[in-house]
């Protein structure tokens, strides 16, 4: 495997040097490729960090960026030197020195460098939010697709999804869909909506009706509730949050309550909503445990991919198995990254807020749009783990970027 790995990220660093914008674009459309392995020099490895790594050198090569051009604004840079201080110094208390390296370097160093070059290219119009959006969707449709010929035909899920029918894409398991395409899916349909002023080309409009239908399908196959749910309530936020769209969203939001409260599906709706389900008394369940376990280790956490052990001894439901992380981004970050980490996060969740104040919540300004699909992450989140993997995580810092930095959608981009 590994020379096949070698060859395509050779490929991959040929066309970045080529052209660093055409080579950001395909690592973004090709964040899935994390799922390909293989080990280098006996350090576990994947395609997607490979190709970050060379992407990387190669850009600063191309670029020769001044350290201070590449080093974001005092407010902004706060929040990501402590998330990092917060992630290096759970690298040092993790029991296990080597799984909490990868998930140092995977879920943390390299999301932040892309970070930082998104910035960079943004700031400068050598890129616009616009094409990042268009690499996400060509990714979603080419995953949906996958997703829906594994639902009809019925090969290629994994065990024990297959009893269900429950489709993963090229993923192993339902919810790692829901979670990468939930945001893609408020991008497209924000993309579809967007007014006829900007001249968007019929052709473009039809790829993202594609985009939103076979991603909201392939989220009903994969049966990821929680991804239902969160992008539901989404477009919900954003029509309540515009006075032209107040009234009509308000009033689809009464008659859809009033249509569950009176139909027979109530009760199972209602369970749903409210954890009282199977699949919510699981996370009940570890939350609970979660709680018990910070009262130990509130300050510091468990240290990167410490979770399942730390939990262990405070684990007394036996036949519910130890998940990696506690399924809610709060719990997430507490047990991964300490109190430190936590706060950390909530300050850069608040940085993106507090940059929206003078924005107007407009379908053409593509900052909104990302926001949107960081509150999509952000609900999702409130059951399941929208970070803590290799895609996510950059796909997140690729959301923070945009929202922080992108330009309005009707501005040139220079060549």
């Amino acid at each position: 495997m590994m020379p096949i790995l070698l060859f395509i990220t050779a490929a991959f660093g040929l066309v970045t040097w080529m052209d660093p914008r055409k080579g950001l674009l395909l690592l973004v459309a090709l964040l899935p490729s994390y799922l390909l392995r293989g080990e280098l020099f006996g350090i576990p490895t994947t395609l997607l960090e490979l190709m970050v790594i060379v992407f990387v050198i190669i850009w600063v090569i191309k670029r020769r960026p001044k350290l201070k051009a590449l080093v974001p604004e005092r407010a902004h840079l706060l929040p990501i030197a402590l998330i990092l201080m917060a992630a290096t110094l759970s690298l040092f208390i993790a029991p296990d020195l080597s799984s909490a390296a990868g998930v140092w370097k995977a879920y943390f160093i390299e999301p932040i460098l892309l970070f930082l070059i998104v910035r960079y290219e943004l700031s400068r119009s050598s890129i616009t939010a616009d094409d990042l959006f268009k690499a996400l969707g060509l990714t979603a449709l080419v995953l949906s697709v996958v997703a829906i010929v594994q639902w009809i035909t019925g090969a290629g899920i994994p065990i024990p999804w297959d009893i269900e029918k429950r489709v993963t894409s090229i993923f192993d398991y339902p919810n790692a869909l829901g979670l990468f395409l939930g945001p893609v899916v408020i991008i497209a349909i924000t993309q579809i909506r967007r007014p006829s002023s900007l001249s968007i080309r019929k052709l473009e409009k039809w790829f993202w009706l594609s985009v939103t239908l076979l991603s909201s399908i392939a989220i009903l196959l994969a049966q990821s509730e929680a991804a239902i749910v969160a992008v539901l309530a989404t477009v919900a936020v954003d029509g309540l949050l515009k006075r032209r769209t107040f009234y009509t969203t308000a009033v689809v939001i009464s008659v859809a309550i009033l249509f569950v409260l009176i139909s027979p599906w109530r009760g199972l709706v209602m369970d749903k909503l409210t954890l009282q389900d199977y699949s919510g008394g699981v996370r009940l369940t570890g939350w609970s445990e979660t709680i018990d376990l910070l009262q130990d280790k509130w300050l510091l956490g468990t240290g990167l991919s410490g979770y399942p052990a730390a939990l262990a001894p405070y684990h007394q439901a036996k036949h519910l198995e130890l998940f990696q992380y506690p399924h809610n981004i709060v719990l997430n970050f507490w047990t991964e990254l300490g109190l430190l980490g936590l706060v950390a996060i909530m300050l850069l969740a608040w940085t993106v807020l507090s940059s929206f104040k003078h924005i107007s919540f407009s379908l053409s300004n593509t900052r909104w749009v990302a926001l949107l699909a960081l509150m999509e992450i952000l609900i999702h989140g409130l059951v399941d783990v929208p970070y803590f993997k290799n895609d996510l995580s950059i796909l997140t810092w690729l959301l923070v970027a945009i929202a922080l930095y992108a330009v309005h959608s009707t501005r040139s981009k220079k060549s």
